[in-house]
């Protein structure tokens, strides 16, 4: 008995008489046929996702000959992405909102832009909570090549790190108390003690002599 895998071949199966579930020649027809409509759906599929920079992955290489930039297919595909978005976006007037998104491309981080801090100059301010990866020259040549070229620029990176510590503590105490007959029989001792530990261990020593 064969059964059909294709999912268009099943659904053709469907639309024919039910004379047709027993009958394996039939069967293998539409399994076949099936197979190569399920090829040109997912191919259909796949062509539609090259449309889009962002959701594209062998049709970056033709948005990259096509803004002319050079194709280096060891960078990870989320790099190249963002640069040919970065070409398309940068196509019209820069200022600092349209530069905060642009970097966003390369970065998760919140993004400031402080323009005249000095003469000719504004800072590019990175606050991330989630760190900033080992190489930012992606992100820092883009920036050369958008900003106004009379225009200098310093960078300010924050990286703030949220974690869980856990400290294992011991202590080890000990007293030594020695009682003398002619001593003050009322001795009291207060004290607030607050100490992170998970095992401890004491010991004490009381000495009385005898009148």
């Amino acid at each position: 008995m064969i059964n059909i895998d294709s999912k268009k071949g099943q659904e053709m199966l469907n639309y024919v008489s039910p004379i047709y579930d027993q009958n394996v020649i039939m069967k293998g027809i539409f399994d076949a046929i099936g197979s190569e409509a399920d090829s040109s759906s997912d191919l259909a599929d796949d062509l539609l996702l090259q449309f889009f920079p962002q959701t594209a992955t062998w049709g970056l290489d033709i948005w990259e000959q096509r803004l002319n930039i050079t194709t280096n297919h060891n960078e990870e595909i989320t790099i190249r992405r963002a640069k040919i978005l970065t070409k398309l976006q940068s196509k019209t007037i820069i200022n600092p909102e349209k530069m905060t998104y642009i970097l966003k491309n390369f970065v998760s981080a919140d993004i400031n832009i402080k323009e005249n801090i000095a003469p000719y100059t504004f800072k590019v301010e990175l606050l991330s909570h989630e760190g900033f990866p080992n190489d930012l020259k992606d992100l820092y040549n883009t920036v050369k090549r958008i900003k106004p070229s009379h225009l200098a620029v310093e960078y300010n990176l924050i990286s703030i790190l949220q974690s869980d510590i856990y400290y294992h503590l011991a202590t080890l105490t000990g007293e030594s108390i020695a009682v003398y007959p002619w001593a003050p029989k009322d001795i009291e001792s207060r004290g607030n003690f607050e100490i992170g530990i998970i095992q401890s261990s004491g010991a004490e020593y009381i000495t009385t002599h005898p009148k």
